[in-house]
C-alpha cells in the first residue's frame, strides 16, 4: 500500500505566512529544500513538486509573481 506523504503542519503554516506576506520566492526555496533534504528527491523532481504545490494551493499568488518576473 502506498503511504501518502503530506507536508508537516509547521511547514504548511510557514509556507502560508511567507506567501501571504509576498515572499513567494523564499517560500519556494524553503519548500525545495524540504523536498531535497526530507524526501531525498533530486533537484529536478523537487522543482516539479514545488511548482505543482504552488499551482495547487497558491495559484493567484503564483500568477502575480510570474507576471512581475515577466515585466522585469
Amino acid at each position: 500500500m502506498i503511504e501518502k506523504r503530506g507536508l508537516p503542519e509547521d511547514i504548511t503554516v510557514l509556507m502560508r505566512q511567507l506567501v501571504m506576506n509576498g515572499h513567494i520566492r523564499m517560500a519556494g526555496t524553503v519548500l525545495h529544500t524540504y523536498f531535497v533534504r526530507c524526501w531525498k528527491l533530486d533537484d529536478e523532481h523537487a522543482d516539479y513538486y514545488m511548482r505543482r504545490y504552488f499551482e495547487k494551493y497558491f495559484a493567484p499568488q503564483l500568477q502575480r509573481h510570474l507576471q512581475k518576473l515577466n515585466k522585469a
